[in-house]
């Protein structure tokens, strides 16, 4: 029985066959331009404004409901 940790031949030919693989893949990865980039980026922004416009806007509203009831 191996210690538990041990480096094995058979260890290292299994790592440097998986790290030769995700090599591999990311060649296949086709990645984005710096414009694009720029362009994904502004859109998340924005989008992430909106929603928290939405949700302080329901904040305010609830808030406002919850006091007219007291």
């Amino acid at each position: 029985m191996e210690a538990k940790g041990k480096v094995t031949a058979s260890n290292r030919d299994r790592s440097r066959k998986y790290l030769r693989e995700v090599r591999s893949e990311l060649k296949k990865v086709v990645w984005p331009t710096p414009r694009q980039t720029l362009s994904y980026t502004g859109f998340v922004v924005s989008f992430s404004l909106v929603i928290a416009l939405i949700i302080s806007g329901l904040d305010v509203v609830f808030n406002f409901g919850l006091n007219f009831i007291r």
